[in-house]
């Protein structure tokens, strides 16, 4: 194998060339961006993704703009880069637990988690409506009626409400992936893995809707992760927290939720928000 780790979603995408450009350079990431998708070449120490290439040597001296192409299965930036990701092993993110612990045992990790969040540093965006205490910060309290409106609409299982009041969250926030659409990736993924487990929750059409909705309001980087979460696939590190969750692991939420919330500058805590939002609603009304 290969040397690094290419999610799925990449390998779907890569069965046709893909040509575009360099969107965006960070430390430890650069997005290439072509035919409609955004592409994550990272540093191996970043969450594994279904849109991610993770690998040792990232390529130096780019530029924003720069052209690349992806052919069977080989990055080719010309003059500078080169990464054949086809031998590569493949991160596919797991999409359900077989047995679903009691909705008690699920409430009790879910506090867990809480307790985890609520004894950390405090973060910007939906920190303090994540641990369902006092409001802090504007971007919270702006967008309070609609998520107490989505909130009645997932505890009643109206979700069409639902899918037509969180459509309302995308773009609210600043940053490369805003609060508001880190909150519905988390939204999504967490409802979408709780009903594909055996529980309640909206159908595959309904989320894809949502997902839709948001394509002209939010940047492409972030109406995929968000469309990506309708499918079920999330990163590594969200894929982790659902699953301990769903069997009820109390003792593993934890570290699962530190891991979680050490990712971005908020965008960890907004996800986090965002399935505590989902899941607390939808047991809270089997309970």
């Amino acid at each position: 194998m290969g040397i690094g780790i290419v999610g799925c979603a990449v390998l779907e995408a890569s069965q046709s060339t893909i040509t575009g450009k360099v969107a965006r350079i960070f430390e430890k990431s650069v997005h290439l961006e072509g035919n409609g998708v955004v592409i994550t070449l990272g540093d191996l120490n970043l969450p594994n993704h279904p849109y991610s290439i993770l690998c040792p040597d990232l390529p130096k001296g780019l530029r924003e703009g720069q052209e690349f192409r992806i052919i069977d299965r080989t990055i080719f930036i010309p003059g500078s880069y080169r990464l054949d990701f086809g031998k590569m092993d493949v991160y596919r993110p797991v999409l359900r637990v077989d047995s679903m612990a009691e909705t008690r045992e699920m409430l009790r990790a879910l506090q867990a988690a809480r307790h985890t969040v609520a004894t950390s540093s405090f973060k910007d965006g939906f920190h303090s409506f994540a641990v369902m205490g006092p409001l802090h910060g504007m971007l919270a309290q702006a967008v309070l009626p609609v998520l107490e409106s989505v909130m009645e609409a997932i505890h009643t299982r109206d979700w069409d409400t639902m899918t037509e009041s969180a459509v309302e969250l995308a773009g609210v926030g600043q940053g490369l992936t805003p609060s508001g659409d880190d909150f519905l990736v988390g939204l999504i993924a967490a409802l979408r893995f709780h009903r594909a487990s055996g529980g309640p929750g909206p159908e595959a059409q309904q989320l894809d809707s949502l997902a839709a909705g948001v394509r002209d309001r939010t940047s492409v980087f972030s109406a995929q992760n968000i469309g990506s979460a309708a499918r079920g696939w999330v990163s590594d590190i969200v894929s982790e927290w659902l699953t301990i969750l769903h069997l009820g692991n109390s003792d593993g939420m934890a570290g699962a939720t530190r891991r979680l919330l050490a990712y971005g500058h908020s965008s960890g805590v907004d996800t986090f928000a965002g399935m505590t939002t989902g899941l607390a609603s939808v047991l809270g009304a089997a309970s």
